[in-house]
């Protein structure tokens, strides 16, 4: 018999977080799920902690190609209907996939329902969850809309459950991408599909030093990319999330990704990252302000 859900998770060089992702999913209160482990390259001992857990996981090694490879890898070789895709640092809460299956089950329709978490450790930015309290019961009380993800990013895969059929049929993870991904994804499930919400933390987040997310130049690269992906392949979604509100978030992006860059020594591109943010938002005295300043230290770039 079929599994209900099938576990993916994508790892590169992460052996000594893997075994306690792997432990926190066995040890949930659901139990009909299979797990597939896709090892991105790694060079470290992540195999061997694969192999100490035998036949309860599958393995699957591909060359370096990125986290939205591995993870339509995993997808493939998955055989449940619907599919949890975990970081191989996170950990599960014991109620993981009780909460997320139990809803999917009364509600076929969804292409993803999705949920909230905690810090592992404790609080950050004080606060014990990931979606502060008060905006996860208003998120929980309607369906999902665009500008609930457009505005705070706040789909968190690893505490999400996907129909195996909408991620086949939206053509799963955009495999340029390493790091905006889920944002990606999340989009592209809102065109085609219903998607909930659940006010209960289903994970636990690290953070360490490791984090693929610590890599600021790359993220709001493919922020913006990820944004213009949106716009571009469904032209509705700026009427309606208003054509001011995303020229705003777009330009501030670019005004960021323009200090990261200036902070690399990256002179020209800092310069034309600059000149997209005034030009999204020419009104804004922040980005004018830095752009004077920036060409008053840089005259010949």
């Amino acid at each position: 018999m079929s599994p209900a859900v099938s576990v993916v998770i994508a790892t590169f060089n992460r052996g000594d977080y893997l075994g306690a992702t792997l432990d926190s999913v066995f040890a949930q209160t659901f139990s009909n799920f299979e797990v597939i482990v896709v090892d991105d390259g790694s060079t470290d001992d992540t195999r061997r902690v694969v192999a100490g857990y035998g036949a309860q996981v599958r393995y699957l090694y591909q060359k370096n190609s990125g986290p939205s490879a591995a993870r339509n890898l995993g997808v493939r070789h998955a055989n449940a209907d619907w599919i949890s895709i975990q970081d191989s640092d996170d950990l599960c809460l014991t109620n993981h996939l009780d909460v997320l299956h139990g809803y999917v089950t009364s509600h076929p329709e969804v292409g993803m329902v999705f949920a909230n978490g905690t810090y592992l450790g404790g609080p950050v930015h004080n606060r014990e969850t990931i979606i502060p309290e008060s905006k996860s019961c208003r998120l929980a009380r309607r369906p999902v809309k665009l500008q609930d993800i457009f505005d705070k990013s706040i789909v968190r895969l690893q505490a999400s459950l996907i129909a195996k059929k909408s991620y086949d049929q939206i053509g799963g993870h955009n495999e340029g991408l390493w790091i905006c991904m889920d944002l990606d994804l999340a989009f592209r499930l809102w065109a085609r599909y219903p998607l909930a919400y659940l006010d209960a933390p289903v994970f636990s987040y690290r953070k360490h030093n490791a984090n693929i997310s610590s890599d600021q130049e790359r993220r709001l690269s493919e922020n913006i990319r990820v944004i213009e992906y949106l716009l571009r392949d469904f032209p509705q979604a700026e009427e309606i999330l208003g054509r001011r509100r995303v020229h705003a978030r777009l330009a501030y992006r670019y005004y960021r990704l323009a200090k990261t860059q200036m902070k690399k020594g990256k002179a020209a591109e800092a310069r034309e990252s600059l000149r997209s943010a005034v030009g999204l938002s020419s009104l804004n005295p922040k980005y004018r302000l830095y752009q004077l300043q920036w060409m008053a230290l840089n005259p010949r770039s």
